[in-house]
């Protein structure tokens, strides 16, 4: 109650306050918000579980200091007041099960910014789905000089989408996205931690899509690529740079999931390398052999994708792709001893004008806890063609 708050809040004069408004089953005292709300004046973190109307609706019209606010498990009025009190100091902005109001004004100068299954009440006071791209995409504009982003829920596109222009957002760093409709909306070059998680894709981002992601990727010093069984993964397991790209539950209009995990895989690759090189160290995990329910091999065509020598545009001449790949692993019946013989050899080939790393690794993994198993490198390359055909089989 206010008696044990009161004598605190007066011995502290005029620190800041940092406060946490949890829910609870019993209500909060009128005097104790009213006794808060009192200090609002220094306030400098405050956390809303509950009670954020309650509270809203006794501030005064004085300008706030306010830096960080975390709301959670409500829904902002048309004419909620606070942000209007808060718009020249807030820094860090959390919105954790929120539905926020179609006309909610995004320019607040955040460096931080943090939504989480955030929905929009619509102006018949029903609340709508995900949190629109329009929406998505007024707070980037809004908001330039983010150094935080990350948006964990869906988001639905619209006729009015279209033609968006990209948002350059220069002094970000942290990127966490759940949503393939917003990918293309936003580019950042200086990202040092990138998390794209994707559950549902059905349809091709755009190229433009993976600018972020590929600025970071090509500082690491090697990552992951592992295609699935309707899931293509790019993961980096050596810095400086955190990366990982999680596209899970691939499954094309046209009802082939391997085309189109192949096709994201070219995008990346071409965005990647349309400049320079990726000199990382690269590690291929093919997942199976028949992602496809039709005539399309996945594993055959990655490698073919990867064996195709690029063309450098300042140089005029042509470069591997992905030139530091050297390990390949595979999981249950893949590629045949010939397909693979026939990729090792190629990269040898020195047709382009850097060469590529040396294959020194062909990995079967078994379940259920993927360990390395057999390299058969050297079975692979020892194939003849009077041999019957082999093929990779993890665990056995």
């Amino acid at each position: 109650g206010t008696k044990h708050i009161e004598p605190q809040l007066e011995k502290s004069k005029d620190a800041p306050l940092e406060i946490q408004i949890l829910s609870s089953s019993a209500s909060l005292d009128e005097d104790l918000i009213q006794l808060l709300v009192d200090h609002a004046h220094r306030w400098s973190t405050v956390v809303f579980y509950a009670y954020f109307e309650q509270f809203v609706a006794r501030l005064g019209p004085s300008p706030l200091v306010l830096d960080t606010l975390e709301i959670r498990f409500t829904t902002i009025s048309h004419d909620c007041k606070l942000f209007s009190l808060i718009r020249s100091s807030l820094r860090r902005l959390s919105l954790n099960t929120v539905s926020i109001p179609q006309t909610f004004d995004p320019t607040l100068g955040l460096e931080e910014l943090y939504l989480y299954d955030v929905s929009e009440l619509l102006e018949d006071g029903t609340i709508g789905g995900d949190l629109s791209v329009s929406k998505f995409y007024q707070f980037l504009r809004a908001n330039p000089n983010l150094r935080i982003l990350q948006h964990e829920g869906g988001s639905y596109p619209a006729a009015n989408d279209r033609g968006l222009q990209t948002v350059n957002l220069p002094k970000l760093k942290d990127v966490t996205i759940f949503s393939s409709q917003i990918l293309h909306l936003f580019r950042a070059e200086q990202c040092i931690q990138v998390s794209f998680t994707v559950h549902t894709v059905s349809e091709k981002p755009p190229p433009s899509a993976w600018t972020t992601f590929v600025h970071a990727l090509k500082r690491v010093e090697r990552f992951l690529i592992h295609v699935g069984d309707g899931s293509l993964s790019v993961t980096a397991v050596a810095g400086p740079c955190t990366v990982d790209l999680f596209l899970d539950n691939i499954d094309a209009e046209d009802g082939d999931s391997g085309i189109l995990a192949y096709s994201l895989l070219e995008d990346i690759l071409d965005e990647a390398e349309r400049d320079t090189p990726i000199l990382a160290g690269v590690e291929l995990s093919l997942r199976a052999p028949n992602l496809s329910r039709g005539n399309f091999d996945v594993n055959l065509e990655v490698l073919k994708l990867i064996q195709t020598p690029v063309l450098d545009p300042s140089s005029g001449q042509t470069r591997w792709r992905i030139p530091n790949l050297d390990t390949i692993s595979m999981f249950d019946q893949g590629l045949s001893y010939h397909r693979l013989q026939a990729f090792v050899q190629a990269r040898s080939n020195h047709c382009c004008t850097q060469p590529a790393s040396p294959i020194t690794g062909i990995f079967t993994r078994s379940m259920p806890f993927f360990d390395h198993q057999e390299n058969v490198l050297d079975k692979v390359m020892a194939y003849t063609t009077s041999d019957d055909d082999v093929y990779i089989k993890g665990g056995r």
